[in-house]
Parts: structure tokens; sequence; C-alpha cells
């Protein structure tokens, strides 16, 4: 009785274990997601270097490149997001695109020097009066390494930075989508996405 109960505690553990989604995209090589990769006299999104390069070569102008991500996501999960920032100023932007709705709108999750405003992102536009700017601790920086991380829990979305939490948001979610987006240079050094699946037998 003793060894078949140890028999199924290995077991429900296995399936504990094999239950676990987690994605590691370095962008070292072949990128393990699907990401919408384009160039041109204005900006660039490239896979190089081991990164996700963003650029932008025009003053005034943004560019952003996203994904789809392979997750369920009604359920519970985790995005960890390391960045590579080689201009953090009072001009500069960069962030996060992530959740689009069936009119194409997303949420910005964006960073400058000591400010961090999550807002409405639709055709090259922040509708900044339907979101919220909070004062941060982001001084000016070069070559700046950051994490950042986006939780779905219990319903909520949480975006956290270096272990600070900014944003605890009570909201429904659209669709797996994510994307990253500046004014001016960003580098993407690693996404990392991790998922109890729960949604039923596997």
């Amino acid at each position: 009785m003793k060894r078949i109960f140890v028999i199924v505690v290995v077991l429900l553990c296995t399936m504990v274990v094999s239950a676990q989604i987690r994605i590691v995209d370095n962008f070292d090589g072949a990128t393990a997601l699907d990401w919408n990769e384009h160039a041109d006299k204005d900006v660039s999104a490239l896979v190089k270097m081991g990164a996700l390069d963003l650029e932008v070569h025009k003053e005034g102008f943004y560019v952003f490149c996203s994904s789809d991500l392979p997750i369920l996501f009604e359920y519970d999960f985790k995005i960890i997001i390391k960045l590579i920032v080689p201009k953090i100023d009072e001009k500069n932007q960069f962030g996060i695109l992530f959740d689009m709705d069936e009119n194409f709108n997303r949420l910005a999750f964006m960073f400058q020097e000591d400010k961090f405003i999550a807002c409405p992102y639709n055709r090259g536009k922040f509708m900044d009066e339907m979101g919220e700017e909070l004062k941060i601790k982001l001084p000016k920086a070069r070559n700046k390494n950051m994490e950042v991380v986006i939780e779905r829990k219990g319903g909520k979305i949480i975006v956290s930075y270096d272990n600070m939490e900014v944003l605890r948001w009570k909201r429904h979610l659209n669709s797996p989508y994510l994307g990253f987006i500046t004014s001016s240079h960003l580098k993407v050094d690693e996404v990392i996405i991790e998922q109890a699946y729960t949604g039923g037998e596997m």
C-alpha cells in the first residue's frame, strides 16, 4: 500500500512538471517566437547580434515589433523581459505593447527618465488622457540593463521593473499579443514566458 502511494505521488509530481510551460527566446540563432522583423530608411526592427534590435533613424518616428505568444491568456502567466536601453533621458521613450482588442487597441507600458505611463495605443498614437502616469526611480543612464516583468495573476495585470512594482490592474485580456516600442533605440536581450497550464487534461 505504501509503495502504491509513493508511485501515485511520483506520477502526480510528473504531471505537475509536464503542465508547466516555459519558453525562452534569447535571439541567439533561430528565435523561439515569430517576431515581425522589418526595416526601411526611417526605422528598423531586426534580430541581430543576439538581441531584438529596434532603432529609429529619423527623429519623430516610433518603431515597434511584435509577436503572438503561445500561451492561454485566460490563465495566469508570467513574462520576464530583459532589456538593454542605450539611452534613458527625458526625451526618449521605450516600452512594451501588450494585449490587443478587436479594434487594434494595445496597452502601452512606457518608460522614460523618472516616468512610467500606462495607456492605450493605436495607429501611432498614445491616448494619454485614458491612462495613468506615475513617477518612478529611473534616472538618466546609458546602456542600462533592465528587467521588466508582466504577470497575470488572479485576473489582475501586474507590471514591475527591476523588482519594483509599478502597476496592479484588474483587467480582462483580449489576446496573447506582446510587442516592443521605442522613439530612439532599444535592445531586447531575452524574453522568458512561464505558465502553469490549468485548462484541462494534457
